[in-house]
């Protein structure tokens, strides 16, 4: 596949990247390379390959809720650094 002058700085400015004339020759020919392979990668046959989320077969290891002991509200006011309207309050975050 083809990529023209165009394309490369578009793809430039959408990465927010200033490729000077050398750079962009070299970009050109890097995503060539890519999307040559991503073509190959398209001649595959998939059919009866499930989609998979990743490769490990790990899956998530939880335990199930159990109601328990807690601290009583009037036990956390008191430690609260700061406390108003029966909630904590904490800096801001940005």
């Amino acid at each position: 596949m083809e990529i023209d002058k165009p394309t490369i700085r578009w793809v430039a400015e959408l990465s927010h990247l200033f490729l000077s004339p050398e750079e962009e020759a070299e970009m050109k020919e890097q995503m060539k390379a890519i999307l040559d392979y991503m073509d190959i990668l398209g001649e595959l046959d998939l059919e009866n390959i499930e989609p998979t989320a990743h490769t490990l077969g790990c899956s998530n290891v939880t335990r199930e809720d159990e109601v328990g002991e807690s601290f009583s509200v009037e036990t956390v006011k008191k430690i609260a650094p700061r406390w108003e309207k029966g909630h904590f309050v904490v800096p801001r975050v940005v």
